[in-house]
């Protein structure tokens, strides 16, 4: 009986021990903040899709959307930014149109220099 619980308990800590283990942190490459240069805010391709549903917030503090596209030129300078704002669990969202002058992408986050209600009056785009 001893024999059979200590093999038992031997297997489940052999089983389970690697997934402890895990390192389970993700550093995003997007987690710093995005420099505007003379140029206008540059996004290659690849990190324009690392800031998609990231939150938006507004210059209140407060979450307002997610952020779901870009506009890119041939040399990759962002011409707009798309974000769903308000709604509820994607529900009566609205999808809202912003120029690099009206955001910055940092810590994870698209800050806007709108407050919410002023983000409301934004120009809408079709999803």
């Amino acid at each position: 009986m001893m024999r059979t619980l200590t093999l038992a308990t031997a297997l489940a800590c052999a089983i389970t021990l690697p997934a402890i283990a895990q390192d389970t942190t993700v550093k995003s490459p997007s987690a710093t903040t995005v420099q505007k240069d003379a140029a206008g805010l540059v996004l290659t391709e690849a990190q324009a899709k690392t800031w998609i549903g990231k939150p938006v917030h507004s210059s209140d503090g407060k979450k307002i959307g997610d952020v779901a596209a870009f506009a890119r030129g041939a040399d990759n300078s962002v011409t707009e930014m798309h974000a769903d704002i308000g709604g509820f669990l994607g529900l009566g969202e609205t999808r809202v149109k912003l120029t690099p002058a009206q955001f910055k992408l940092q810590d994870d986050r698209a800050v806007l220099d709108l407050t919410a209600a002023q983000a409301k009056d934004l120009p809408t785009v079709q999803k």
